[in-house]
């Protein structure tokens, strides 16, 4: 990964690194805390979800924060330092972050450094990468505070207060609900969750730090009625890790029929469990419309094989009508009976 812009990066931060803390950094306090969940508005988190944003647009020919936008008038006012700083900055996502997923090493290094993860930033080179974004972040934030932050703050906050209000109704019981789906308890709460713009294509990930430990990115583009959901959602891959209980049912129950278990269906099955999770409570408080949001994914076309085979053999469990095992082998038994090419 050794380019002319990582060059002109390690030299940037060589710069920027003897300062503590740089221009606009927030110092990660939660806005709000609940029993689960501890939501975030932080600058230094935004400043990178921007850049890589930016950075997807310039690669595509896409308006890009700055060049298009409300924000246009405010950035043109800078001095030509601070727009040349962020441009560079927008120069370096393009080619070393933005081309990535949000678990590839570039940003995934970036997101656990920014939650406060360190640990997972083993080697010296992986080091070196972070600090070498950070410079460039760092060279950015007078433009990102003086044209931008206000306004996504305020944004985020309003988002905030909202799942707020409805975390005050139905945190717990839904929380308690799915223990018992997942078969696995909440620990090392409360999760942190970052508030920010777009996050990527998804809106909304997560990452595993430890035993039961992780990290929530979320974009303000996740509206009622799906933002209950979308935490949830993202906090459940917590509750179904790789040798979660239901992962190994599944496992099980593919390796004793012999079946190539699809590389997505535990996503599936995840994002099934917890949107009639959350749809049954929302019923019995009398909210029958909710539709979650696998629905929607199915009506745009994705998955679509897997809408049948859930509703007749995974439903049962969800319904407290199977047990975990028997779930299991229906729906493998269910898939088997489908061809590849209508999953």
């Amino acid at each position: 990964m050794r380019t002319s812009l990582q060059k002109i990066g390690a030299m940037l931060a060589l710069l920027l690194f003897a300062a503590s803390t740089f221009f606009g950094q927030s110092s990660r306090k939660p806005v709000v805390t609940t029993p689960h969940f501890a939501f975030y508005s932080d600058f230094d988190t935004n400043l990178n979800d921007a850049l890589i944003a930016a950075g997807v647009a310039r690669r595509f020919s896409k308006p890009q924060l700055f060049h298009a936008g409300d924000e246009v008038a405010c950035f043109d006012k800078l001095p030509q330092s601070v727009r040349l700083a962020w441009n560079r900055a927008v120069d370096y996502y393009t080619e070393i972050i933005s081309p990535k997923e949000w678990d590839s090493d570039e940003q995934y290094l970036l997101r656990v450094q920014l939650a406060g993860f360190d640990d997972e930033i083993k080697t010296a080179e992986d080091r070196q990468f972070v600090e070498i974004a950070q410079g460039f972040r760092m060279a950015a934030a007078p433009a990102y505070k003086a044209c931008k932050w206000a306004a996504q703050d305020e944004k985020n906050r309003k988002w905030i207060a909202g799942i707020k209000l409805q975390l005050a109704e139905n945190e717990q019981k839904v929380a308690a609900r799915l223990e018992q789906l997942y078969q696995s308890q909440w620990s090392n709460l409360p999760i942190p969750v970052d508030i920010v713009e777009t996050v990527n294509w998804s809106g909304a990930n997560s990452i595993l730090h430890g035993s039961g430990n992780g990290h929530l990115l979320i974009s303000t583009a996740n509206e009622s009625p799906y933002m209950l959901e979308v935490v949830f959602h993202e906090s459940s891959h917590i509750l179904m890790g790789r040798n979660a209980p239901v992962r190994m049912a599944l496992n099980e129950a593919a390796s004793a029929a012999n079946f190539k278990m699809p590389g997505d269906l535990w996503h599936v099955v995840l994002f099934y469990t917890t949107g009639e999770a959350v749809r049954h409570i929302l019923e019995e408080e009398g909210k029958p419309a909710y539709k979650p949001m696998l629905y929607g994914i199915f009506d745009r076309g994705a998955w679509p094989g897997y809408r049948s085979a859930l509703e007749s053999a995974w439903k049962p469990y969800v319904d407290g009508k199977q047990s975990l095992k028997e779930a299991s082998a229906g729906l493998i038994a269910a898939l088997q009976k489908q061809t590849p090419s209508t999953k």
